[in-house]
C-alpha cells in the first residue's frame, strides 16, 4: 500500500513538471516568435523608408526620368519590390505586374500581395502627383520561423529531457527516503521499539525529519518501557502488601475475641490505604510523563503552593525536633497546582524523614522560569546512586524501607512536564534537591 501510494505521488510530481515545463517553453516560444517578427518588420520598415529617401531625393535633384532609371535597375537585381507610377496610376516602372489595389496614395508599413506573393510595402507621394512603392517579401519572416523557431524546438526538446530526467532523479530519491522513513514506522507497529530512521545526522529535511522521526521514537519508547515497568513493577511491590492484607483479614476471620478481629481489620485497613496511596502516585506519574496534565495547566502562584507544602510538613517537622526554614520570592509560572503541590511535598516529606537537625526550603526565580531547592543534613544519596533513585520502586542509600520509593519518581515527573530536571547533590551532609521549572 505505502508503495503504491509513494508512485502515484511520484508520478503526479513529474507530470507536474512536464505541465510547468510545457507551458514555460511555449510561452517562451510565443515570445522569440513575437518579438522576432516585430523586431525584423521594423528593421524592414527602416530599410525601405531609407530606399524611399534615396529616390524622392534623386527625384528633386535628377527629375522624374532619372528616378525612373534608377526604378529600373533597382527592379532589376530582384531584391526587393520596386514600382513608380504616374498621377493618373499608370505603372512606369517596376518589376511588380500591378499596383496592389490595397495601397492608394502615401502608406507606412502594410500588409500587401505583389505578384501573388505575401510582402509588406510603404509608398510616398511626390511632387508631381506620381507614387514610389518598395516592398519587402515576408520571406524573411518564415526564414526566421523555420530557423529560429526550429532551434527554439530543439532547445525545448533538451530542456524537456533534461526536467524528466531531474524529476525522474529526484521523485526516486526522495520516494527512496519516504520509504525508509515508512519502514522505519511500519517497524515500530510491529513492535520493534528499537527501531530509527537514518540520516539523522544529515543536513536538510530528511536530516530534520529522522531527527525529528528518532526524537518520538526515543519518547514512545521511554514511554512504554516505562509502561511495562510499572505495569512489572506492580505485580512485584503490591504483591507483598496484598499478601499481608489476606493475611490479617484471615487472622482477623479465625480470631476469637472481638478485640483481636478489630486489630486485623485495622491492619488490613492501613494495607488498603498504603496499596491506593501507591496506585494514586502511580496515576501521578503516568499523567505527567504522558503530557495529559498539560491540558489543565494554568497560571499559579508558585510561592503559595511552596508555603503551603511548608506550612502543611512544619508540625511534623517540629515533632521530630528539626528546624525548618522557608524562603521563597514572589513566582509565578505556567503549571499543573496539584502536581506542583505533590512534588513539593514530597521534597519536604523527604528531608524532614531523613534530616537530623535542620532542613531548608528556598524558592528563587530565575531567567528560565523558577527553581525550588529542598536541603537536608541527613544521611544523603551516594553519588553513583542518585540515577537510580529517582527511578519508581527504587529506595537508595540510607532510605528507610517505609514507603514504596515513588516520591522522588513523582518529583522528576513533575520536573519533565514541566519542561525541567530534578537534581540530586550533595549538601555536605545531607542532600539537596534542586527542582528546576521553567515558566511557560
Amino acid at each position: 500500500m505505502t508503495g503504491s501510494w509513494i508512485g502515484r505521488w511520484s508520478l503526479a510530481i513529474v507530470v507536474a513538471m512536464v505541465a510547468l515545463v510545457a507551458g514555460a517553453c511555449a510561452a517562451a516560444l510565443w515570445f522569440v516568435d513575437s518579438q522576432g517578427r516585430t523586431l525584423i518588420a521594423a528593421q524592414e520598415e527602416v530599410a525601405l523608408n531609407v530606399e524611399l529617401d534615396l529616390f524622392e531625393a534623386e527625384f528633386r535633384d535628377e527629375g522624374a526620368a532619372a528616378l525612373t532609371r534608377s526604378i529600373e535597375r533597382s527592379a532589376a537585381t530582384g531584391a526587393r519590390f520596386y514600382a513608380v507610377r504616374n498621377s493618373s496610376g499608370v505603372l512606369l516602372a517596376g518589376n511588380i505586374a500591378a499596383w496592389p489595389q490595397s495601397v492608394s496614395g502615401a502608406a507606412a508599413w502594410t500588409a500587401v500581395t505583389l505578384d501573388g506573393r505575401s510582402a509588406h510595402a510603404v509608398t510616398r507621394s511626390l511632387e508631381d502627383g506620381s507614387t514610389l512603392l518598395v516592398g519587402a517579401d515576408d520571406a524573411a519572416l518564415r526564414a526566421f520561423r523555420d530557423d529560429i523557431v526550429d532551434a527554439a524546438w530543439i532547445a525545448v526538446a533538451l530542456v524537456a529531457i533534461t526536467c524528466l530526467s531531474l524529476a525522474a532523479l529526484i521523485t526516486s530519491y526522495m520516494a527512496g527516503r519516504v520509504r525508509v522513513l515508512s519502514a522505519v514506522s511500519a517497524r515500530v507497529a510491529a513492535g520493534d521499539f528499537a527501531a530509527r530512521a537514518e540520516g539523522a545526522d544529515e543536513q536538510g529535511p530528511f536530516g530534520e525529519i529522522a531527527r525529528a522521526q528518532n526524537a518520538m521514537l526515543d519518547r514512545i519508547e521511554a514511554l512504554v518501557t516505562g509502561l511495562v515497568t510499572v505495569t512489572d513493577s506492580i505485580a512485584h511491590d503490591l504483591r507483598t502488601p496484598l499478601s499481608r492484607m489476606r493475611r490479617r483479614l484471615e487472622e482477623g476471620l479465625a480470631a476469637d475475641p472481638p478485640e483481636a478481629k478489630q486489630v486485623a481489620l485495622e491492619q488490613a485497613l492501613s494495607e488498603t490505604d498504603r496499596t491506593i496511596a501507591t496506585f494514586t502516585a502511580l496515576i501521578d506519574i503516568a499523567r505527567a510523563e504522558g503530557g495529559i496534565s498539560r491540558e489543565t495547566m494554568e497560571d499559579v502562584d508558585l510561592a503559595a503552593i511552596v508555603r503551603d507544602a511548608y506550612d502543611l510538613f512544619e508540625p511534623l517537622a517540629e515533632e521530630k525536633g528539626i528546624a525548618i526554614g522557608l524562603e521563597a520570592q514572589p513566582v509565578s509560572i505556567r503549571g499543573h497546582r496539584a502536581l506542583l503541590m505533590q512534588a513539593a511535598s514530597n521534597l519536604i516529606h523527604n528531608a524532614i524523614k531523613y534530616g537530623h537537625a535542620k532542613v531548608d526550603v528556598r524558592l528563587t526565580a530565575n531567567a528560565e522560569g523558577a527553581e525550588v531547592v529542598v536541603a537536608d543534613d541527613g544521611p544523603g544519596i551516594p553519588t553513583e546512586q542518585r540515577a537510580e533513585a529517582v527511578k519508581r520502586f527504587k529506595q537508595v542509600g540510607a532510605q528507610s524501607p517505609e514507603g514504596v520509593g515513588l516520591g522522588l519518581a513523582i518529583v522528576d515527573a513533575c520536573a519533565r512536564l514541566h519542561r525541567g530536571t530534578l537534581a540530586l547533590e550533595d549538601n555536605g551532609p545531607g542532600l539537596r534537591a534542586r527542582l528546576s521549572l521553567a515558566a511557560k
